[in-house]
């Protein structure tokens, strides 16, 4: 009995242990050390921020998850023609195009890992993209001619 005793304690021990890393692991994959705060109409999303060469092409590639409310917000340093693909990725995204001005001008909706390689390009010049969980925008009314707002 002792044996059993001894044995159930130690598994239990280890689920504890395991289940902490898991659950601080899956926090910072989901918003990382950088996060800010987009609004679009009523709706606030938190936002890891990519605005360095790094940070933007590693983007989120090879992330397990993006909790509901939460993204990465791509910051560029001049408006430009940027293309975006699902190199890496383990779910699906909805992509926001946001001119200079913080108008939405497109949304490429839930967008898939099985549609790597292609390539996406906004309809016009942008300076930001917000990548969401697929249906995000869609669900809380998100759409073009919209504005953003973002705390720098």
């Amino acid at each position: 009995m002792s044996v059993i005793k001894n044995a159930f304690f130690l598994i239990l021990g280890l689920v504890i242990i395991f289940g902490s890393i898991f659950l601080f692991v899956e926090k910072r994959l989901d918003l990382g050390n950088n996060a800010k705060i987009v609004k679009i109409n009523d709706t606030s999303i938190k936002v890891e921020i990519a605005d360095t060469v790094e940070s933007r092409a590693q983007g989120l590639s090879e992330r397990k998850i993006l909790r509901d409310g939460t993204g990465m917000l791509f910051i560029f340093d001049s408006s430009g023609q940027y293309g975006f693909w699902m190199k890496d990725m383990n779910f699906s995204i909805d992509i926001v195009w946001i001119s200079e001005s913080f108008e939405v001008i497109g949304i490429e909706h839930e967008v898939t890992p099985e549609t790597f390689p292609t390539i996406f390009y906004p309809p016009g010049p942008v300076r930001y993209v917000l990548e969401l969980p697929a249906g995000f925008s869609r669900n809380r009314g998100i759409d073009i001619e919209q504005f953003i707002s973002y705390q720098q």
